[in-house]
């Protein structure tokens, strides 16, 4: 196959470029979001596709002016018309089975999300729903592609009623049989058997009023349930469990993880005080203001600034990725603007009696920052 470039201009890191294609009756890059899905991809001589527009394409490189071949990733476009179609039906036995509508349907390259007009559907209903669509799945129907005119589809049992936006022209109906008529564009399967699979992996209520599915079908739904077995099995090599153990065994690992943190959370506590009450024997006094500059790990440093909260030595708690303060006598906040400054790798802000900076220093370079600021 084809085309002619005949412009090319640079779009940020990419190129968009202007064609013509060159043969009759050629295979076009079908543009992203038309008919609510995804575009085409390929290549266009060396250069990849990266987006499909009305009226340009997006490319990796720069291509000259000319005649070039390009191809289309067609297992792509099987995909796409896999989830398509299986969000037709979806949406198709929503309606007729359950009385639920679709106000909303986004394909996107890893999941597809259908909106239904309802935020009080019951786990009971969302598995008939699934076990519906996979029975129909399993038994095949028919999936027909017709092109009618505007009067002749109005007087069809259309799932949404067709666009006003829609003034001329003929509209192209798919029909999935039985279960579902729907204006669309896009790429469909020819039986509904094909898509093989129909896997809603969540919901979830958004807008206050409607109910967000997120749906796989044929090899996206099969690639998650090889990768979640796979996540299965692992699991049971941990916890040395069998499939139906896993649950149990992880509700006794989280008990045993919060007994493990509250005994931690108590030594801590008592490790804490014990540094704060040498700490303040140890005080630092720059510019005639004391000081305690501390290093440790982060939840020891967090425990023992709570100590300095009504005394009046500052403290400047040093971790390996953070610097804490904590002040009664001098503006946190003022002084980490003027570290920030001295030494740019830094970034921080606070009040005036605490504060955090991101980053790191040693003792011997915060206390030459402060001799030189205060």
């Amino acid at each position: 196959m084809e085309l002619e470039i005949i412009k090319c201009i640079k779009n940020k890191k990419n190129y968009e470029i202007t064609v013509n294609y060159l043969e009759e009756n050629s295979l076009k890059f079908y543009i992203d979001g038309k008919g609510g899905q995804l575009g085409d991809r390929g290549h266009i001589g060396e250069a990849k596709v990266l987006e499909v527009l009305p009226d340009k394409i997006i490319i990796d490189r720069e291509l000259e002016i000319g005649k070039y071949s390009y191809s289309i990733d067609m297992k792509r476009r099987e995909d796409i018309a896999v989830q398509h179609t299986a969000e037709h039906l979806f949406s198709g036995i929503a309606t007729k089975y359950f009385g639920l509508h679709n106000v909303g349907f986004r394909m996107a390259e890893e999941v597809t999300t259908v909106d239904l007009d309802s935020d009080n559907i019951s786990e009971e209903i969302v598995k008939k729903l699934e076990k519906k669509v996979n029975e129909v799945i399993k038994n095949g129907a028919k999936v027909i592609e017709k092109n009618v005119t505007i009067s002749e589809a109005k007087e069809l049992p259309l799932r949404k009623p067709l666009s006003e936006k829609i003034k001329e022209g003929l509209v192209r109906i798919v029909e999935i049989e039985n279960y579902d008529f729907c204006a669309c564009a896009g790429f469909h399967l020819k039986n509904i058997q094909e898509a093989r699979v129909l896997k809603i992996l969540s919901h979830e209520r958004i807008k206050g009023k409607y109910t967000r599915f997120y749906l796989l079908a044929g090899d996206r739904a099969i690639g998650d349930y090889n990768k979640k077995s796979e996540v299965i099995k692992e699991l049971n090599h941990k916890f040395s469990c069998r499939d139906n153990e896993i649950i149990e065994m992880l509700e006794k690992y989280m008990i045993e993880h919060e007994n493990l943190k509250r005994a931690y959370g108590f030594l801590n506590q008592k490790y804490s005080k014990n540094i704060f009450e040498t700490l303040i024997k140890t005080s630092t006094v720059i510019k005639n203001k004391k000081f305690v500059i501390y290093e440790d790990e982060k939840d020891v440093i967090n425990e023992v600034r709570k100590y300095f909260s009504d005394r009046d030595e500052t403290f400047i708690g040093i971790s390996d990725s953070a610097i804490m303060l904590s002040s009664n006598t001098l503006n946190c906040n003022e002084i980490i603007k003027k570290i920030v400054e001295k030494k740019n790798t830094l970034k921080g802000g606070g009040s005036q009696n605490q504060g955090n900076i991101k980053g790191t220093a040693t003792k011997e370079e915060i206390m030459e920052l402060l001799n030189n600021i205060l």
